[in-house]
């Protein structure tokens, strides 16, 4: 189930940037004042040892606001993460930054952004204690926090004069203490200069 979400945000991002050509023929990309985004996708987390194989894959999803200084740089801050459950053990992480995109060509929607900050991580686990009645149980939570960094390239689709769909592909480290990972994310994305 989690491959197919991940298979389906891929396949999504892929025929969104194939439709982007002739919707870059008809429009120049527009980028200034404020801008606010957000999306929702799949990804993977590399490097975690907590779980095994295909519990690595998990929803992913990123809020980004910020200016516009130039036509081909926004800069502003984000939030960015992940998270997934197998069994009794849900596990999540993320990241608050600061983000500069770069656009190398004027006209076009193609980006390169880098990142950095805070990351965090959060491991609940649930116990069912053969002494608590059935259907109770003890839940333990752990969180972690660090440094956070991050580097991506997507794509801004003008659908109007303010509105674009950004399909983006995302790797965000979170060095939390002693047990840093890193997260490769495929998020598809609404954003409004």
């Amino acid at each position: 189930m989690k491959k197919r979400v991940v298979g389906s945000a891929i396949a999504t991002a892929v025929l969104m940037l194939l439709a982007a050509t002739p919707v870059r023929a008809q429009r120049t990309a527009v980028h200034e004042g404020y801008w606010i985004g957000f999306g929702f996708g799949g990804g993977t987390v590399l490097g975690e040892d907590f779980f095994d194989g295909d519990a690595k894959f998990g929803g992913s999803g990123f809020l980004r606001m910020g200016g516009s200084p130039s036509q081909q740089l926004l800069i502003g801050g984000e939030l960015i993460g992940w998270g997934t459950d197998q069994a009794d053990v849900q596990i999540a992480r993320g990241a608050m930054m600061f983000t500069a995109m770069y656009f190398p060509s004027p006209k076009g929607g193609f980006y390169v952004k880098g990142s950095a900050g805070f990351a965090g991580r959060t491991v609940e686990t649930t116990y069912y204690l053969p002494f608590l009645p059935p259907g109770v149980a003890a839940n333990v939570s752990e969180d972690d926090g660090g440094i956070g960094l991050g580097a991506g390239l997507g794509y801004d689709i003008q659908v109007a004069r303010n509105f674009f769909i950004t399909p983006a592909l995302d790797f965000v480290y979170t060095g939390t203490e002693g047990d840093g990972a890193s997260l490769l994310l495929f998020t598809v994305g609404a954003t409004w200069h």
